[in-house]
């Protein structure tokens, strides 16, 4: 999860280069744009805070498993689920972009799901649900890499984020 930080601090500036350039020229580049700056970049800060969230208890911050259940319950998974509510409203126009999209809602359902499952695993003090949730969660992980790979060919192939001279 320690990638995540500096990830959104790249999908930040990838956002922002979408904004200001506003270069699409086709179908597909003009919904690329639409998906990033209207959808992605307005729920974004609710992935973050959560992601942060749950960093600031686990791997190297981990203490207790009663303040990751805390975080769990108080702050992770309410913020989290908010954020996949949100990430399932948004309709990507073109069947490329919805593509791309249903890798991110794959991704951010094995992250909720996670979550949830290692909050039980704790409530119950059952090290293999605890383990069985650590291995959805990093399944989410890997599907929102792929999310981010996908999202920068896309990109490239259409000439979004390029400057046109």
């Amino acid at each position: 999860m320690k990638s995540d930080k500096s990830f959104l601090v790249r999908f930040l500036l990838w956002g922002l280069c979408f904004f200001l350039v506003g270069c699409a020229t086709n179908k597909v580049a003009m919904d690329l744009v639409d998906y990033v700056n209207q959808g992605v970049l307005n729920i974004a800060e609710l992935e973050k805070h959560s992601l942060e969230r749950y960093a600031s208890v686990t791997g190297k911050n981990y203490t207790t498993d009663e303040r990751v259940y805390e975080a769990l319950k108080v702050d992770v998974i309410p913020q989290y689920k908010r954020f996949l509510d949100s990430l399932r409203k948004i309709r990507p126009k073109t069947e490329e972009v919805n593509k791309l999209h249903g890798v991110y809602i794959r991704g951010a359902e094995y992250l909720y799901r996670g979550f949830k499952a290692k909050k039980l695993g704790l409530e119950r003090k059952d090290e293999y649900l605890i383990r069985a949730a650590n291995e959805k969660i990093e399944k989410g992980r890997m599907e929102n890499e792929k999310w981010r790979n996908m999202l920068i060919e896309i990109c490239k192939k259409h000439g979004v984020g390029e400057k046109k001279e």
